[in-house]
């Protein structure tokens, strides 16, 4: 089976779906905005996870090195990038499978959001893993800081700011109950040693008559600490950790400046509703004062794509031709797609911030199968055109990085790391990362 698929995006979900399709015979080649593949795994784990990251990159250095793989990176596709779908179609692309992932921030459209003092956690993530086009952002984090959400990343958050000795005092909030905590044993403990369970325990009386009302206990959830705390390391940097629960933010409150001095939230209870348990308000309200606030709430897919986006994802088809397990993978809009039967969705660019490295290599190799299903009804083409489709591509106006670039800056930056004594470097900027490949590149040749 001969068959030339793009594969737009190289993290991931991009990378597992590439290596399914190779294995079965498929030509892929994966375009991928940034300069290094990895995505999240890349600039997404917290820099102390040096054995996960190694790990995961050793994964995908193996697939970019497939035979049937080729790596392009440096290039945007879509509606709004450097090559348009269309043009993949035209130089030949049977299939196009988009697994960008949720690159856009989720807001909550609060009023006082664009205070000084308030930021999105995905910023920060990316500015302390040294994202090129984020890694010049700066941060002013004050002594009362408050987290809206109580997931990894928040966790990762409060890693960073006790990683860097900032002392003062961290809440996390949540809208739902204690059981609702999006995080696990492993991901806490190296923060657990800064947990106030005093503090933690009252929110959970507070919570008490509510969560029995749905026949919920924090039971689970204080195993949870209890087996972090003990594992953990003293809390050294002077940080004060809680969460409280039941708290929707409802607005943030400044100073005459502009700085964030507090936000307001609305208390909420629980209810039972078509087998789910929902928060919902009561109408009394809380003022607490914070003069940094950390919106940890997920992210959505980038619409300067070109697809249909519905709820944050790209939009896929209610009636899919190709369902693998139930699931449509299969871009879906009559209004907006003129052709949208080659295109298909997986990882987090179908379900965004959806699980984590496991989850979306499951998601990817669905999404792959459901393009392999769909290249059946199509009549194969041979296996050399795979040259002859790259050469019929807009010539861009900046640099496409490829294997034997990325093989160079892989080189270069494990030498850097030891003659440093550092555990991994990274080139901070774009301009210097093809900097180095260019001179390396010359000196070889």
């Amino acid at each position: 089976m001969n068959y030339l698929v793009a594969v737009i995006g190289a993290g991931p979900a991009g990378l597992y779906a590439a290596q399914y399709l190779a294995r079965q015979g498929v030509q892929v080649v994966l375009f991928n905005r940034d300069i290094k593949p990895g995505g999240l795994a890349e600039y997404g784990i917290f820099p102390d996870k040096h054995k996960m990251r190694t790990g995961l990159m050793a994964q995908f250095k193996r697939i970019i090195r497939m035979p049937s793989v080729r790596y392009l990176g440096n290039v945007t596709v879509g509606q709004s990038g450097q090559i348009k779908f269309d043009q993949l179609r035209r130089a030949g692309f049977q299939a196009i499978m988009v697994t960008t992932g949720a690159q856009e921030n989720n807001w909550l459209g609060l009023p006082g959001e664009d205070l000084d003092g308030v930021y999105h956690a995905n910023d920060i993530v990316f500015q302390y893993n040294q994202l090129p086009e984020r890694v010049d952002q700066q941060f002013d984090f004050g002594n009362e800081i408050a987290v809206i959400g109580v997931g990894n990343v928040m966790l990762d958050i409060v890693h960073y700011l006790k990683r860097d000795q900032h002392p003062g005092e961290m809440t996390a909030y949540a809208r739902r109950g204690p059981g609702a905590v999006k995080f696990d044993t492993q991901t806490l403990e190296p923060v657990a040693g800064c947990l106030d369970l005093t503090a933690i325990k009252s929110a959970v009386d507070e919570a008490a008559p509510t969560l029995k009302s749905v026949g919920e206990d924090a039971t689970d959830f204080f195993l949870m600490l209890a087996e972090a705390r003990e594992k953990s390391q003293d809390c050294a940097s002077g940080m004060t950790f809680r969460m409280r629960f039941l708290r929707s933010p409802r607005r943030l409150i400044g100073d005459e400046i502009g700085r964030v001095r507090a936000i307001e939230f609305e208390i909420n209870e629980l209810v039972q509703k078509d087998g789910f348990i929902l928060a919902r308000g009561t109408g009394q309200y809380e003022t607490v004062s914070a003069d940094t606030i950390i919106f940890s709430i997920g992210s959505q897919v980038d619409p300067g794509l070109g697809l249909p986006v519905a709820q944050g994802n790209y939009l896929t088809s209610p009636e899919p031709r190709f369902p693998i397990d139930g699931i449509s993978y299969e871009v879906y809009n009559p209004d907006l797609c003129v052709n949208c039967d080659d295109i298909f969705v997986c990882g987090w660019a179908r379900l965004a911030s959806e699980g984590i490295v496991g989850l979306a290599r499951k998601d990817a190799e669905r999404g792959a199968r459901a393009i392999l299903d769909y290249l059946e009804t199509l009549m194969s083409k041979p296996q050399t055109e795979i040259e002859d489709a790259l050469g019929r591509l807009p010539e861009i106006d900046k640099r496409m990085v490829d294997l034997p670039d990325l093989e160079i800056l892989w080189a270069l930056e494990n030498k850097i790391a030891l003659e440093k004594g550092l555990p991994e470097f990274k080139f901070s900027s774009n301009e210097a990362m093809l900097e180095a490949i260019e001179k390396e590149s010359i000196r070889k040749y």
